[in-house]
Protein backbone atom coordinates (compact mmCIF):
# COMPACT_ATOMS: atom_id res chain seq x y z
CA UNK A 1 0.00 0.00 0.00
CA UNK A 2 2.51 2.22 0.76
CA UNK A 3 4.62 1.83 -2.38
CA UNK A 4 1.55 2.43 -4.21
CA UNK A 5 1.21 6.04 -2.35
CA UNK A 6 4.91 6.58 -3.37
CA UNK A 7 4.27 5.57 -7.21
CA UNK A 8 0.94 7.97 -7.01
CA UNK A 9 2.85 11.03 -5.14
CA UNK A 10 5.45 10.19 -8.47
CA UNK A 11 3.49 10.17 -10.60
CA UNK A 12 1.93 13.22 -9.69
CA UNK A 13 4.94 14.63 -9.11
CA UNK A 14 6.06 17.43 -12.05
CA UNK A 15 9.64 17.13 -11.66
CA UNK A 16 12.20 17.49 -14.69
CA UNK A 17 13.70 14.32 -14.46
CA UNK A 18 10.47 12.93 -15.02
CA UNK A 19 10.12 15.51 -17.79
CA UNK A 20 13.38 14.90 -19.33
CA UNK A 21 11.74 11.27 -19.43
CA UNK A 22 8.69 11.70 -20.91
CA UNK A 23 10.17 14.46 -23.82
CA UNK A 24 12.48 12.11 -25.09
CA UNK A 25 10.11 9.22 -25.30
CA UNK A 26 8.08 11.47 -27.25
CA UNK A 27 10.89 12.98 -29.29
CA UNK A 28 12.22 9.51 -30.34
CA UNK A 29 8.66 8.09 -30.86
CA UNK A 30 7.89 11.17 -33.24
CA UNK A 31 11.12 10.66 -34.58
CA UNK A 32 10.57 6.80 -35.27
CA UNK A 33 7.13 6.86 -36.58
CA UNK A 34 7.87 10.25 -39.51
CA UNK A 35 11.13 7.25 -40.75
CA UNK A 36 8.33 4.57 -40.83
CA UNK A 37 6.09 6.44 -42.71
CA UNK A 38 8.52 8.33 -44.92
CA UNK A 39 9.69 4.62 -45.57
CA UNK A 40 6.56 3.32 -46.41
CA UNK A 41 5.42 6.24 -48.42
CA UNK A 42 8.20 7.13 -50.90
CA UNK A 43 9.43 3.88 -51.05
CA UNK A 44 7.95 2.90 -54.26
CA UNK A 45 8.73 6.33 -55.75
CA UNK A 46 12.70 5.72 -54.92
CA UNK A 47 12.63 1.93 -56.08
CA UNK A 48 11.24 3.07 -59.89
CA UNK A 49 13.39 6.47 -59.93
CA UNK A 50 16.41 4.15 -58.95
CA UNK A 51 15.49 1.48 -62.01
CA UNK A 52 15.30 4.24 -64.24
CA UNK A 53 18.52 5.44 -63.69
CA UNK A 54 19.67 1.76 -64.11
CA UNK A 55 17.68 0.39 -66.66
CA UNK A 56 19.40 2.25 -70.10
CA UNK A 57 23.12 1.49 -68.29
CA UNK A 58 21.74 -2.43 -68.32
CA UNK A 59 20.56 -2.03 -71.94
CA UNK A 60 24.16 -0.59 -72.71
CA UNK A 61 25.87 -3.15 -71.33
CA UNK A 62 23.70 -5.68 -72.91
CA UNK A 63 23.96 -3.98 -76.50
CA UNK A 64 27.87 -4.80 -75.52
CA UNK A 65 27.28 -8.52 -75.27
CA UNK A 66 25.36 -8.53 -78.32
CA UNK A 67 27.90 -6.36 -80.79
CA UNK A 68 30.45 -8.76 -78.97
CA UNK A 69 28.72 -12.15 -79.37
CA UNK A 70 29.48 -13.37 -76.01
CA UNK A 71 26.34 -16.23 -75.75
CA UNK A 72 27.58 -17.39 -72.03
CA UNK A 73 28.65 -13.98 -70.99
CA UNK A 74 25.56 -12.52 -71.95
CA UNK A 75 23.68 -15.50 -70.19
CA UNK A 76 25.72 -14.80 -67.20
CA UNK A 77 24.61 -11.66 -66.77
CA UNK A 78 21.13 -11.81 -67.58
CA UNK A 79 20.37 -14.65 -65.19
CA UNK A 80 22.75 -12.66 -62.47
CA UNK A 81 20.60 -9.89 -62.52
CA UNK A 82 17.53 -12.04 -62.09
CA UNK A 83 18.48 -13.70 -59.14
CA UNK A 84 20.40 -11.19 -57.43
CA UNK A 85 18.31 -8.25 -58.25
CA UNK A 86 14.95 -9.46 -59.83
CA UNK A 87 15.20 -7.79 -63.00
CA UNK A 88 14.61 -9.46 -66.04
CA UNK A 89 15.94 -8.63 -69.66
CA UNK A 90 14.09 -10.07 -72.83
CA UNK A 91 15.43 -9.69 -76.23
CA UNK A 92 13.12 -9.81 -79.43
CA UNK A 93 14.07 -9.54 -83.31
CA UNK A 94 12.42 -6.46 -85.38
CA UNK A 95 10.56 -8.65 -87.30
CA UNK A 96 9.40 -11.28 -84.70
CA UNK A 97 6.23 -10.70 -82.55
CA UNK A 98 7.81 -12.49 -79.09
CA UNK A 99 10.35 -11.76 -76.93
CA UNK A 100 12.98 -14.38 -76.28
CA UNK A 101 13.97 -15.62 -73.17
CA UNK A 102 18.10 -16.42 -73.16
CA UNK A 103 17.62 -19.26 -70.71
CA UNK A 104 15.74 -21.23 -73.20
CA UNK A 105 12.06 -20.44 -75.14
CA UNK A 106 9.97 -17.65 -75.82
CA UNK A 107 8.13 -14.77 -73.51
CA UNK A 108 4.56 -15.68 -74.46
CA UNK A 109 3.96 -14.54 -71.09
CA UNK A 110 5.04 -11.60 -71.03
CA UNK A 111 4.27 -8.14 -72.37
CA UNK A 112 5.20 -6.77 -75.22
CA UNK A 113 4.63 -3.25 -74.53
CA UNK A 114 3.60 -0.18 -76.77
CA UNK A 115 7.01 -0.66 -78.23
CA UNK A 116 8.54 3.00 -77.56
CA UNK A 117 12.45 3.69 -77.84
CA UNK A 118 13.36 4.22 -74.78
CA UNK A 119 10.36 4.73 -72.65
CA UNK A 120 9.83 3.90 -69.02
CA UNK A 121 6.04 2.05 -68.70
CA UNK A 122 4.03 0.66 -66.21
CA UNK A 123 1.70 -1.93 -66.92
CA UNK A 124 -0.25 -5.07 -65.21
CA UNK A 125 0.86 -7.79 -66.65
CA UNK A 126 -1.82 -10.58 -68.41
CA UNK A 127 -1.91 -13.55 -66.61
CA UNK A 128 -0.73 -12.65 -62.98
CA UNK A 129 -1.89 -8.78 -62.87
CA UNK A 130 1.24 -7.87 -61.37
CA UNK A 131 2.49 -4.30 -61.52
CA UNK A 132 5.60 -4.16 -63.44
CA UNK A 133 8.16 -1.43 -64.52
CA UNK A 134 9.21 -1.75 -67.81
CA UNK A 135 12.04 -0.03 -70.38
CA UNK A 136 12.34 -0.90 -74.48
CA UNK A 137 15.22 0.10 -76.18
CA UNK A 138 15.99 -0.81 -80.00
CA UNK A 139 19.46 -1.51 -80.51
CA UNK A 140 20.42 -2.35 -84.21
CA UNK A 141 17.71 -4.65 -85.25
CA UNK A 142 16.78 -6.09 -82.15
CA UNK A 143 14.21 -5.08 -79.16
CA UNK A 144 15.96 -5.19 -75.32
CA UNK A 145 12.83 -4.90 -72.79
CA UNK A 146 14.42 -4.33 -69.13
CA UNK A 147 11.77 -5.29 -66.69
CA UNK A 148 10.95 -5.66 -63.20
CA UNK A 149 7.94 -6.00 -60.64
CA UNK A 150 6.52 -3.56 -58.76
CA UNK A 151 4.07 -5.88 -56.77
CA UNK A 152 7.21 -7.31 -54.87
CA UNK A 153 7.56 -3.49 -52.85
CA UNK A 154 3.72 -4.24 -51.60
CA UNK A 155 5.50 -7.62 -49.71
CA UNK A 156 8.31 -5.28 -48.91
CA UNK A 157 6.49 -2.56 -47.54
CA UNK A 158 4.92 -4.94 -44.94
CA UNK A 159 7.91 -6.81 -43.83
CA UNK A 160 9.72 -3.09 -43.56
CA UNK A 161 6.96 -2.18 -41.29
CA UNK A 162 7.44 -5.05 -39.03
CA UNK A 163 10.85 -4.64 -38.93
CA UNK A 164 10.69 -1.09 -38.61
CA UNK A 165 7.98 -1.28 -35.46
CA UNK A 166 10.14 -3.76 -33.90
CA UNK A 167 13.25 -1.55 -34.52
CA UNK A 168 11.46 1.30 -33.48
CA UNK A 169 10.10 -0.39 -30.16
CA UNK A 170 14.12 -1.57 -29.08
CA UNK A 171 15.12 2.04 -29.78
CA UNK A 172 13.02 3.69 -27.38
CA UNK A 173 13.73 1.53 -24.64
CA UNK A 174 17.01 1.67 -24.94
CA UNK A 175 16.94 5.73 -25.33
CA UNK A 176 14.85 5.64 -22.72
CA UNK A 177 16.98 4.24 -20.70
CA UNK A 178 20.19 5.99 -21.17
CA UNK A 179 17.78 9.33 -20.70
CA UNK A 180 16.77 7.85 -17.46
CA UNK A 181 20.28 7.43 -16.25
CA UNK A 182 21.59 10.76 -18.49
CA UNK A 183 18.87 12.58 -16.77
CA UNK A 184 19.08 11.35 -12.90
CA UNK A 185 22.79 12.87 -13.07
CA UNK A 186 22.08 15.85 -14.66
CA UNK A 187 19.25 16.14 -12.10
CA UNK A 188 21.55 15.50 -9.46
CA UNK A 189 23.10 18.45 -9.96
CA UNK A 190 20.12 20.59 -10.11
CA UNK A 191 19.19 18.84 -6.78
CA UNK A 192 22.60 20.05 -5.07
CA UNK A 193 21.72 23.71 -6.41
CA UNK A 194 18.51 23.33 -5.11
CA UNK A 195 19.55 22.41 -1.70
CA UNK A 196 22.08 25.01 -1.62
CA UNK A 197 19.96 27.88 -2.30
CA UNK A 198 17.29 26.26 0.37
CA UNK A 199 20.49 26.64 2.96
CA UNK A 200 20.71 30.26 1.67
CA UNK A 201 17.02 31.23 2.20
CA UNK A 202 17.62 30.07 5.57
CA UNK A 203 20.32 32.33 6.11
CA UNK A 204 23.21 28.79 6.43
CA UNK A 205 26.13 30.28 4.57
CA UNK A 206 28.68 27.49 5.92
CA UNK A 207 28.62 24.58 3.10
CA UNK A 208 30.31 25.55 -0.21
CA UNK A 209 28.53 24.47 -3.12
CA UNK A 210 30.76 21.94 -4.88
CA UNK A 211 29.52 21.85 -8.61
CA UNK A 212 32.22 21.08 -11.25
CA UNK A 213 31.24 21.42 -14.50
CA UNK A 214 32.09 23.30 -17.88
CA UNK A 215 28.39 24.45 -18.48
CA UNK A 216 25.70 26.74 -17.80
CA UNK A 217 24.86 24.66 -14.61
CA UNK A 218 28.62 25.06 -13.61
CA UNK A 219 28.47 29.23 -14.04
CA UNK A 220 24.97 29.03 -12.29
CA UNK A 221 27.14 27.35 -9.05
CA UNK A 222 29.80 29.87 -9.55
CA UNK A 223 27.07 32.08 -9.29
CA UNK A 224 25.21 30.90 -6.58
CA UNK A 225 28.21 30.69 -4.62
CA UNK A 226 29.81 34.26 -4.89
CA UNK A 227 25.57 35.37 -4.23
CA UNK A 228 26.07 33.57 -1.17
CA UNK A 229 29.43 35.07 0.33
CA UNK A 230 27.97 38.79 -0.63
CA UNK A 231 25.18 37.99 1.07
CA UNK A 232 26.63 37.07 4.01
CA UNK A 233 28.72 40.02 4.38
CA UNK A 234 25.77 42.50 3.98
CA UNK A 235 23.85 40.41 6.71
CA UNK A 236 26.81 40.57 8.87
CA UNK A 237 27.26 44.26 8.38
CA UNK A 238 23.21 45.02 9.05
CA UNK A 239 23.29 42.97 11.85
CA UNK A 240 26.62 44.91 13.54
CA UNK A 241 24.04 48.13 12.18
CA UNK A 242 20.76 47.24 13.66
CA UNK A 243 22.68 46.71 17.01
CA UNK A 244 24.42 49.47 17.17
CA UNK A 245 21.82 51.69 15.95
CA UNK A 246 19.67 49.93 18.63
CA UNK A 247 22.51 50.83 21.60
CA UNK A 248 23.03 54.10 20.21
CA UNK A 249 19.48 55.65 19.80
CA UNK A 250 18.16 53.67 23.00
CA UNK A 251 20.77 55.18 24.98
CA UNK A 252 20.34 59.36 24.17
CA UNK A 253 16.18 58.44 24.74
CA UNK A 254 17.06 57.11 28.35
CA UNK A 255 19.07 60.13 29.13
CA UNK A 256 16.48 62.53 28.24
CA UNK A 257 13.91 60.46 29.85
CA UNK A 258 16.22 60.64 33.30
CA UNK A 259 16.44 64.42 32.61
CA UNK A 260 12.90 64.98 32.64
CA UNK A 261 11.95 63.21 35.25
CA UNK A 262 15.04 64.34 37.66
CA UNK A 263 13.43 67.64 36.46
CA UNK A 264 10.08 67.13 37.59
CA UNK A 265 11.25 66.21 40.85
CA UNK A 266 13.08 69.45 41.10
CA UNK A 267 10.74 71.82 39.66
CA UNK A 268 7.86 70.06 41.57
CA UNK A 269 6.24 73.64 42.26
CA UNK A 270 6.36 75.17 38.92
CA UNK A 271 3.26 73.21 37.27
CA UNK A 272 4.26 74.85 33.47
CA UNK A 273 7.63 73.03 34.04
CA UNK A 274 6.07 69.38 35.08
CA UNK A 275 3.26 69.46 32.55
CA UNK A 276 6.26 70.25 30.04
CA UNK A 277 8.51 67.62 31.50
CA UNK A 278 5.54 65.06 30.75
CA UNK A 279 5.10 66.27 27.69
CA UNK A 280 9.05 64.99 26.77
CA UNK A 281 8.48 62.13 29.17
CA UNK A 282 5.60 60.97 26.96
CA UNK A 283 7.30 61.70 23.81
CA UNK A 284 10.46 59.67 25.13
CA UNK A 285 8.37 56.61 25.18
CA UNK A 286 6.46 56.89 22.07
CA UNK A 287 10.15 57.26 20.48
CA UNK A 288 11.58 54.07 22.29
CA UNK A 289 8.49 52.20 21.34
CA UNK A 290 8.77 53.42 17.66
CA UNK A 291 12.26 52.71 17.47
CA UNK A 292 11.92 49.56 19.15
CA UNK A 293 9.57 48.02 16.55
CA UNK A 294 11.17 50.25 13.42
CA UNK A 295 14.60 47.46 14.14
CA UNK A 296 12.49 44.66 14.32
CA UNK A 297 10.65 45.41 10.91
CA UNK A 298 13.95 45.81 9.42
CA UNK A 299 15.82 42.52 11.36
CA UNK A 300 12.22 40.87 9.88
CA UNK A 301 12.87 41.91 6.58
CA UNK A 302 16.53 40.54 6.16
CA UNK A 303 17.29 38.11 9.02
CA UNK A 304 14.95 35.45 8.49
CA UNK A 305 16.54 32.57 10.64
CA UNK A 306 14.19 31.76 12.98
CA UNK A 307 14.66 28.75 15.92
CA UNK A 308 12.00 26.11 16.88
CA UNK A 309 11.49 26.04 20.96
CA UNK A 310 9.00 25.04 23.36
CA UNK A 311 6.45 27.31 24.73
CA UNK A 312 4.34 26.84 27.46
CA UNK A 313 1.66 28.97 26.24
CA UNK A 314 -0.12 29.79 29.27
CA UNK A 315 3.02 31.10 31.41
CA UNK A 316 3.89 32.78 28.33
CA UNK A 317 0.62 35.08 27.56
CA UNK A 318 0.07 35.44 32.02
CA UNK A 319 3.50 36.77 31.49
CA UNK A 320 2.36 39.12 28.75
CA UNK A 321 -1.05 40.29 30.54
CA UNK A 322 0.52 41.27 33.62
CA UNK A 323 3.16 43.31 32.06
CA UNK A 324 0.21 45.42 30.85
CA UNK A 325 -1.99 44.69 34.16
CA UNK A 326 -1.81 48.80 34.09
CA UNK A 327 -4.09 49.15 31.11
CA UNK A 328 -6.20 46.38 33.04
CA UNK A 329 -6.57 48.30 35.96
CA UNK A 330 -6.94 51.78 34.67
CA UNK A 331 -10.49 50.92 32.59
CA UNK A 332 -11.47 48.01 35.14
CA UNK A 333 -11.24 45.12 32.76
CA UNK A 334 -11.61 41.46 33.82
CA UNK A 335 -9.54 39.00 31.55
CA UNK A 336 -10.44 35.49 31.36
CA UNK A 337 -7.64 32.74 30.36
CA UNK A 338 -8.45 29.21 28.96
CA UNK A 339 -5.04 27.80 27.89
CA UNK A 340 -4.83 24.76 29.73
CA UNK A 341 -0.72 23.98 29.87
CA UNK A 342 -0.88 23.65 25.92
CA UNK A 343 2.78 24.44 24.28
CA UNK A 344 3.66 24.59 20.98
CA UNK A 345 7.45 24.93 19.25
CA UNK A 346 8.16 27.92 17.17
CA UNK A 347 10.93 31.04 17.80
CA UNK A 348 10.11 32.16 20.88
CA UNK A 349 11.54 35.36 20.59
CA UNK A 350 9.48 35.96 17.69
CA UNK A 351 6.43 34.61 18.76
CA UNK A 352 6.36 36.87 22.27
CA UNK A 353 6.63 40.03 20.34
CA UNK A 354 3.44 39.28 18.36
CA UNK A 355 1.49 38.03 21.35
CA UNK A 356 2.72 41.14 23.11
CA UNK A 357 1.21 43.44 20.42
CA UNK A 358 -1.98 41.97 19.95
CA UNK A 359 -2.51 41.20 23.75
CA UNK A 360 -1.38 45.23 24.13
CA UNK A 361 -3.85 46.30 21.77
CA UNK A 362 -6.31 44.34 22.76
CA UNK A 363 -5.70 46.08 26.25
CA UNK A 364 -5.77 49.12 25.07
CA UNK A 365 -8.50 49.67 22.49
CA UNK A 366 -11.04 47.54 24.67
CA UNK A 367 -13.97 49.54 26.29
CA UNK A 368 -14.04 50.50 29.95
CA UNK A 369 -15.43 47.66 32.27
CA UNK A 370 -15.33 44.92 29.10
CA UNK A 371 -14.00 41.69 28.95
CA UNK A 372 -10.60 40.40 27.51
CA UNK A 373 -10.22 36.58 26.59
CA UNK A 374 -7.67 34.38 25.62
CA UNK A 375 -8.43 31.12 24.73
CA UNK A 376 -7.47 28.28 22.83
CA UNK A 377 -9.65 25.55 21.00
CA UNK A 378 -8.23 22.94 18.66
CA UNK A 379 -4.73 24.75 17.71
CA UNK A 380 -6.96 28.12 17.35
CA UNK A 381 -5.45 30.37 19.68
CA UNK A 382 -8.02 33.29 20.20
CA UNK A 383 -7.71 36.69 21.63
CA UNK A 384 -11.04 38.93 21.62
CA UNK A 385 -11.61 42.00 23.77
CA UNK A 386 -15.80 44.01 23.59
CA UNK A 387 -15.34 47.16 21.60
CA UNK A 388 -17.62 50.44 21.60
CA UNK A 389 -20.59 49.81 19.68
CA UNK A 390 -20.32 53.01 17.20
CA UNK A 391 -16.45 51.32 16.78
CA UNK A 392 -15.71 51.35 12.30
CA UNK A 393 -12.49 49.06 12.01
CA UNK A 394 -11.23 48.81 8.19
CA UNK A 395 -10.50 45.05 8.50
CA UNK A 396 -8.44 45.54 5.24
CA UNK A 397 -5.86 48.55 6.53
CA UNK A 398 -5.40 47.51 10.25
CA UNK A 399 -2.41 45.44 9.30
CA UNK A 400 -0.96 48.57 6.73
CA UNK A 401 2.06 50.96 8.72
CA UNK A 402 0.87 53.72 10.82
CA UNK A 403 -2.74 52.97 9.99
CA UNK A 404 -5.14 53.47 13.32
CA UNK A 405 -8.75 53.57 13.63
CA UNK A 406 -10.32 56.85 13.58
CA UNK A 407 -12.42 55.86 16.59
CA UNK A 408 -8.86 55.38 18.68
CA UNK A 409 -6.78 58.40 17.45
CA UNK A 410 -6.82 59.19 21.18
CA UNK A 411 -5.29 56.43 22.25
CA UNK A 412 -1.43 56.48 22.14
CA UNK A 413 0.01 54.04 19.87
CA UNK A 414 2.72 53.89 16.44
CA UNK A 415 0.83 52.22 14.45
CA UNK A 416 3.26 49.55 14.01
CA UNK A 417 1.92 47.10 16.17
CA UNK A 418 -0.10 44.91 13.20
CA UNK A 419 2.24 45.67 10.93
CA UNK A 420 4.89 44.07 12.76
CA UNK A 421 2.26 40.98 13.92
CA UNK A 422 1.46 40.27 10.59
CA UNK A 423 5.33 40.00 9.43
CA UNK A 424 6.58 37.53 12.40
CA UNK A 425 3.19 34.89 11.40
CA UNK A 426 3.93 35.14 8.29
CA UNK A 427 8.14 34.56 9.24
CA UNK A 428 6.50 31.70 11.84
CA UNK A 429 4.40 30.13 9.00
CA UNK A 430 1.09 30.81 11.30
CA UNK A 431 -1.74 31.13 9.77
CA UNK A 432 -3.84 33.86 11.34
CA UNK A 433 -7.44 35.28 10.87
CA UNK A 434 -8.94 39.15 12.10
CA UNK A 435 -13.18 39.31 12.35
CA UNK A 436 -15.35 41.25 14.25
CA UNK A 437 -18.84 39.89 15.65
CA UNK A 438 -21.16 41.39 17.82
CA UNK A 439 -19.25 43.96 19.34
CA UNK A 440 -16.21 41.94 19.89
CA UNK A 441 -12.78 41.70 18.09
CA UNK A 442 -10.97 38.75 18.02
CA UNK A 443 -7.54 38.08 16.60
CA UNK A 444 -7.04 34.55 15.95
CA UNK A 445 -3.66 32.47 15.53
CA UNK A 446 -3.68 28.65 13.78
CA UNK A 447 -1.09 27.16 15.79
CA UNK A 448 0.48 23.84 14.52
Amino acid sequence: MERLEELDIYLRRDSLSKKIFIYSGLIISIAMLVSYFIGILFLEIHFISERKLEFPKIAKKIQTYLNSDSQDELKAYIKNLKEKRDITVLIMAEDEKKWVNTGGGTGSGFLIGDLEDKKFIIKKQRMTEAKILLYNEKIGNRWISVRTSLSILNYYKKEIGYFNSFGALVAILIALLFSKFFSKRFIKDIEILKERTEKISNLDFRENLKIQREDELGELSENIEIMSKKLEIAIKDLESFVSNTSHELKTPIAIISSRAQLLMEKEAQNLETVENCRVILKESYYTKELISKLLVLSKLDVLKKIKSEEIYLEKLIKKIVERYDYLEFSKNLFIDIDINNETIFTDREFFQIALENIIQNSLKYCKENGELKISLNKNALKIENEILDNTTIDLEKIFNPFERGKNYLREEGTGLGLTLVKKILLLLNLRYDVLIKENRFAFIIYLK
